[in-house]
């Protein structure tokens, strides 16, 4: 069943659409009423309705702005507004931002049915088609994991496509908002140029580059500035053949837009395969003796050599995470008091979306290993319980560590102690564990597609959800549908 959330600030009007038609029969149900856009958006990004149908005229957050709000989130929710008014302007406004309707009061049954059921027809068939391309990605899934080792020429043959090109490269590309591009095969160039284009991620494209190096050289700024304008982020990869490993050049391409987006410096980069300076390898001997004697100092100006050396050098989001995850490793070896470290390890996809610039990572690594050496003492009792319930009520929103320390004015340290010593789990794990189990009880509706899953669980790269959901199940979410 599609779900409607009823949004009017009047209540006994929210009751009459409600009961105005027979819901079940169109394959929607009612899932509640909401009487101003405050609630509403909160019921919105708890529950994620297929469609909400929305007076215009309320206090605060009026429909016009819930609807803009909902667009600017990149929700799937359609929207029906509905006003008292023939105001062209209020009509301009919901065409602008995607509006699925726009009806006036008092609403006509004839008229709410038949708009539901072209809706529902609109549904069904982008639910077919996401249910074709959720079995594609599925497969595409496997394909570009690290360890798969199907090379290009032998993924070219499985598909009936030409192995005519010498030289092949993956392109993986950020956009600011999500990216309607389709999965599919388009030629360029008249033969010099073939280009496969895949979505994998909610608002990340890439493309496996197909031609001759030597005889046709791309003119990759041409190419950028004529098909990836509105790109945040562009990774390309080294250059591979026919007997090239498909799973590397992706990768490749991955580090390479990872890091473009984590400096923020140059939009395009080219992979380049690199490994750790002597003076950066030789910084972490010394925060290794920061941390064991808990010198806050030492800890500090280190952390501040690191963010330098990387910054200067350009070190790739890979080897950022290596440099990360040594830190951790120290942090486990000499914890705190309370014996449970802060930070956790991170793969370079994971760092890359919890921390989107050096800025944001080292302001981080300040605030977690500062707090080495915090007390207990003087927290009130009862904060673990208003903290869980929080994260509980919050869990398919992006929200860090350090966000849930400012909430309740505790350190960074105490906030990750108390999590995990009430929930057995840190606090990435048990976020989780919480989207993770509320999408495997999503899986059982034929109706939602699984890259509507992934948004509505709070998570918006496919990819990276499938990756969790396997490590975690041990099969891929299609498999785990069809159990």
């Amino acid at each position: 069943m599609y779900r409607v959330l009823i949004v009017d600030d009047e209540p006994w009007i929210a009751f009459g659409i409600a009961n105005l038609i027979d819901w079940e029969s169109f394959g929607f149900r009612v899932i509640g009423e909401a009487h101003n856009g405050t609630s509403a958006w909160e019921l919105i990004e708890r529950e994620r309705p297929e469609l909400v149908i929305s007076d215009i005229r309320m206090p605060g957050l009026d429909g016009i702005k819930l609807l803009e709000r909902i667009c600017t989130s990149q929700l799937p929710t359609k929207v029906i507004l509905v006003s008292g008014y023939a105001d062209f302007v209020y009509a301009q406004q919901a065409i602008r931002y995607g509006a699925f309707e726009y009806l006036l009061k008092q609403i006509e049954k004839t008229k709410l049915e038949e708009t539901v059921q072209r809706l529902a027809n609109d549904l069904q068939s982008s639910g077919q088609a996401s249910r074709e391309l959720d079995m594609f990605l599925d497969d595409l899934f496997d394909l570009l994991e690290p360890d798969n080792r199907m090379t290009v020429g032998t993924f070219l043959d499985h598909r009936g496509l030409s192995t005519q090109f010498p030289h092949y490269r993956f392109l993986n590309c950020l956009f600011p908002e999500s990216t309607n591009a389709r999965s599919g095969i388009e030629r360029k160039g008249r033969d010099k140029l073939q280009q496969i284009r895949f979505r994998t991620g909610q608002n990340k494209q890439s493309i496996l580059l197909m031609y001759d190096e030597l005889n046709d050289p791309l003119d990759f700024l041409t190419y950028i500035s004529d098909n990836l304008a509105d790109a945040q982020s562009i990774g390309i990869s080294g250059l591979g053949d026919l007997d090239t490993p498909l799973s590397r050049l992706y990768q490749e391409a991955d580090i390479a837009m990872y890091s473009t987006q984590f400096y923020g410096e140059e939009r395009v980069a080219r992979y380049k395969p690199m490994e750790l300076s002597p003076d950066l390898r030789k910084h972490i001997l010394h925060l290794e003796v920061a941390i064991k004697e808990r010198n806050r100092e030492q800890l500090a100006s280190y952390i501040n050599k690191f963010e330098e050396g990387c910054k200067q050098n350009k070190v790739s989001i890979d080897q950022v995470a290596v440099i990360y995850n040594q830190i951790v490793a120290l942090q486990y070896k000499y914890g705190g008091r309370s014996g449970v470290a802060v930070l956790e390890p991170l793969t370079y996809e994971s760092l890359a979306r919890l921390h989107h610039t050096t800025d944001q990572l080292f302001a981080y690594l300040h605030d977690a290993l500062e707090n080495v050496t915090d007390s207990d003492s003087g927290v009130p009792s009862g904060l673990t319980k208003r903290i869980l319930d929080y994260i509980d009520e919050s869990f398919t929103q992006d929200m860090l560590l350090s966000d849930i320390a400012r909430q309740f004015r505790i350190s960074l340290g105490y906030v990750s102690s108390l999590i995990k010593r009430e929930t057995g789990s840190t606090y990435t794990d048990y976020i989780a564990d919480k989207r993770l189990n509320l999408a495997r009880s999503l899986l059982s509706d034929s109706s939602l597609s699984i890259q509507e899953i992934v948004q509505r669980i709070g998570y918006k790269d496919y990819f990276h959800f499938n990756k969790l959901f396997k490590k975690h199940y041990g099969i891929t979410p299609s498999k785990y549908r069809k159990l």
